[in-house]
């Protein structure tokens, strides 16, 4: 089988590609249906929504939670309750999915876009500390794809300048820093529950904290009609039980089939994380093939995606686009790799009037202080971004399919010379 499928040799991965894990089983339609039943059907926080708040607070050992609609809810409440205003600014990496930095537009704030580790693609701790301002309210950190990011090196900046870390964990549930439940290590931890993540609602979102005053502010933003049961202090009791008015709150039906998946996290977990572990170990043998780097205090989690990152160098200077072709002609379900990265080069951040022809309320604290960004400002970022690989996750392949992937990158890597 030395000759590439490409070239009409005998395809390597033969075995249906099918997951023997159930993203939906009996127990998440059973408590729809007991649900349904009993018309649970819209809730304040009580019955079902309050047990998954409880139950998510103690899986991530965290003092509050607050189910919300969507992982991109939780980040923009994050960002009021560390109080981003007018010209403040966030520091976000580029290489994310854009939901990390488009609500710091809606705080009216400023995405300060930073540099990513070239090896784990998560944020670069040095080159955060140089994008720091005295306009500078936070940081997000994002654990793209179940990858954690250096923790430890952002908190020792974050702490030396005052800064509010926001934890972005909608790739990463059930992930860990040290021994810590990402979310937590930070000052406020935001998760997705949308269809594609870990933890699903369908849609949905979950976001912790152990500090009082950040899960206030995000009670009286998004969460009216339980503000006044569930405020712990006197400070925004006279806000009344309309809060500022958004309704983020999560649908009691989608939270119900949280709850179910919440329970089954750990073991996802497990039987991802060998599977993983199996992969770097035998793709780290191959020239040209880097599996990301997961650092020694990570234990990754959620496991979203599977990266990798291709060196064409080392490759004879073979096109990554070529080598993937030559993949997907042996039957891996190769893709390109994450986001494509490079949020700092899209035109909403670089000068796009968010105000509209009737100009800034703000006095143009918004429109004048945004930082442009021209190709190469972030050269880390831009260069590793299109090197990136994606394999699908698997939780219950079927008998040989994470081997037989494995066979056929050694194959295109040994008989590279063959692809035109």
């Amino acid at each position: 089988m030395s000759k590439l499928a490409i070239n009409r040799g005998e395809k390597t991965v033969t075995i249906p590609q099918r997951d023997g894990w159930e993203q939906v089983t009996e127990d998440e339609i059973q408590i729809v249906t007991d649900m349904l039943r009993r018309g649970e059907l819209s809730s304040a926080g009580r019955g079902v929504m309050a047990e998954f708040e409880q139950e998510f607070a103690e899986f991530m050992g965290a003092k509050y939670c607050l189910s919300q609609n969507s992982g991109t809810s939780t980040l923009h409440a994050a960002y009021f309750a560390a109080g981003v205003g007018p010209g403040d600014e966030v520091i976000v990496p580029s290489y994310t999915w854009h939901a990390t930095a488009t609500p710091v537009l809606h705080t009216n704030g400023i995405p300060v876009f930073c540099e990513i580790d070239p090896h784990s693609l998560t944020v670069d701790p040095d080159d955060l500390k140089k994008r720091i301002t005295p306009r500078t309210k936070a940081v997000a950190v994002v654990h793209l794809f179940g990858y954690v990011a250096n923790m430890d090196a952002i908190m020792k900046v974050a702490d030396e300048h005052s800064l509010i870390v926001i934890e972005d964990c909608s790739h990463a549930h059930g992930a860990e820093w040290d021994g810590k439940k990402v979310g937590t290590i930070g000052h406020i931890g935001c998760f997705s529950l949308q269809a594609s993540k870990p933890v699903i609602a369908g849609e949905g979102g979950a976001i912790i904290t152990d500090d009082t005053e950040f899960y206030e502010r995000i009670l009286i933003l998004g969460h009216y009609g339980r503000i006044a049961r569930d405020l712990v202090t006197e400070k925004y009791r006279h806000l009344g039980n309309m809060g500022i008015g958004w309704k983020y709150r999560a649908h009691p039906l989608a939270v119900g089939i949280a709850r179910v998946q919440l329970s089954r996290l750990n073991e996802l977990n497990e039987k991802r994380g060998q599977i993983a572990q199996y992969w770097d170990e035998e793709f780290s043998k191959l020239p040209g093939i880097e599996p990301l780097y997961t650092y020694p205090k990570a234990k990754r989690g959620g496991y979203l995606g599977y990266l990798l990152i291709y060196h064409a160098e080392e490759l004879g200077g073979l096109p990554k686009e070529k080598f993937m072709a030559a993949l997907q002609a042996e039957g891996v379900s190769a893709s390109e790799g994450g986001y494509g990265g490079n949020l700092h080069l899209q035109s909403l951040f670089n000068g796009f009037n968010f105000y509209g022809d009737r100009g800034c309320p703000f006095g143009c604290l918004y429109v004048d202080k945004v930082r442009k960004y021209e190709k190469g400002s972030l050269p880390v970022t831009e260069t590793v971004a299109p090197k990136v690989i994606s394999l699908p996750v698997f939780t219950e392949p079927p008998d040989g399919l994470i081997e037989q992937y494995v066979d056929a990158f050694r194959k295109v890597v040994e008989n590279i010379g063959e692809i035109q």
